[in-house]
């Protein structure tokens, strides 16, 4: 997601825009987005389908789960592969990473010069709340729970697997970890755990973003 300064002629409606000054446009890499967006003659605002600073889901079902009849209609275009939300790179002067995710700084390197934000920076587009991404359950980091009505969110193979376990991936992989993580946060809510618990998360390469993403549903 490219953040880049609104014209003051702009057409955009600054409903699309939480009132700011900056737009967020979005890259999708989805055949079925695609196709709809190639039928189209105008801009489509595309908001995560989640409500504010709950979880972004992940799947039809999820947006279902979010909304029940509260919309009309749902397009559903399978399963999100990445499973976390988009990298937000700050275009409006020297480019900067408001929000990690799958395309790391390392990926962007490659192509131009940019860095993270500092922590205090003001907020331009969606996403970058203090509190964010709650699963609506205390999350917990870098501690292992002593109830077992408590979840212990896990990665690897270094805790044998027991009946409140979720392992985000048994490979230790740091992207099938992020994938699996708000399906899994899901799965324990419905499941009726009282608290959430995660090991320290490696914080390289998507671990960055895991990171990012459980640091908020923490607050």
């Amino acid at each position: 997601t490219f953040v880049l300064k609104k014209n003051k002629k702009s057409k955009i409606k600054s409903l699309a825009n939480a009132n700011l000054d900056t737009v967020a446009i979005r890259f999708p890499n989805h055949r079925v987005i695609k196709s709809i967006l190639k039928k189209l003659n105008f801009p489509l605002a595309m908001p995560s389908a989640n409500i504010s600073s709950n979880l972004s889901p992940i799947s039809a079902l999820d947006v279902l789960d979010e909304f029940e009849n509260k919309i009309n209609i749902i397009i559903d275009g399978g399963k999100s592969k990445v499973g976390i939300e988009s990298t937000v790179i700050d275009l409006t002067g020297k480019p900067k990473i408001l929000r990690p995710g799958i395309i790391t700084l390392q990926n962007l390197k490659r192509f131009i010069g940019v860095n993270y934000a500092r922590k205090n920076f003001k907020i331009k587009s969606p996403g970058l709340l203090r509190k964010h991404y709650s699963p609506g359950i205390p999350v917990i980091l870098n501690k292992k729970p002593n109830k077992t009505e408590h979840a212990f969110i896990i990665i690897g193979k270094k805790y044998k697997m027991q009946s409140n376990y979720f392992n985000l991936s048994k490979k230790a992989d740091l992207k099938e970890a992020a994938s699996n993580l708000y399906k899994t946060m899901r799965k324990i809510k419905k499941n009726g755990y009282k608290k959430i618990f995660v090991m320290k998360i490696p914080n390289i390469g998507p671990g960055i973003a895991i990171n990012d993403r459980l640091k908020r549903a923490s607050k």
